[in-house]
């Protein structure tokens, strides 16, 4: 039966190839994306909030890609970066669940790095704000959003790695 339990008793022992951990935190990830995205799109359709194309300018400029014209380009490269970089930090979670850092209070943890994940690029290639110039609302917006992923990604590297 897959445990949500905070701590194992027989870890902190490396159990998961690392091959492992990387394809369940890459899954896990992205159902997080896919969980948190949903929860936008609700929000959204509650607040009347536009979409927001930073993710999509911040990977443009990392990628070095000109100005980007079409909504659908900006769409793709959005996709792009949230479901990358909801991956990528599946796999730091899948490698937390494996050390034996699990439960609740690792997802709450996670929120934190998914946060600093996100505002590290985006203010490394100049494209967003400092997260304490932005509206109250906004920062709990977000904060709410990166909840949800990180709650997502949790569950499902825990379950999965035992």
């Amino acid at each position: 039966m897959a445990s949500r339990r905070t701590t194992i008793p027989s870890r902190p022992r490396p159990h998961e190839p690392t091959s492992t951990l990387f394809l369940y935190g890459c899954g896990a990830g992205i159902l997080g994306v896919a969980f948190m995205t949903a929860g936008e799109k609700i929000e959204q359709l509650l607040t009347s909030r536009p979409n927001s194309y930073v993710p999509a300018a911040t990977l443009a400029r990392l990628l070095g890609v000109g100005p980007l014209r079409s909504d659908n380009q900006l769409w793709l490269l959005n996709m792009a970066m949230h479901y990358g970089q909801g991956a990528l930090a599946g796999v730091l979670r899948a490698w937390m669940s494996d050390r034996g850092v699990r439960g609740p209070f690792s997802d709450f943890m996670f929120i934190g790095v998914r946060l600093l994940i996100d505002q590290t690029l985006e203010n490394w290639t100049g494209v967003g704000a400092l997260p304490w110039t932005w509206p109250v609302n906004e920062q709990i917006i977000d904060i709410l959003h990166k909840a949800v992923f990180a709650l997502a990604t949790g569950y499902f590297t825990d379950k999965w790695i035992q």
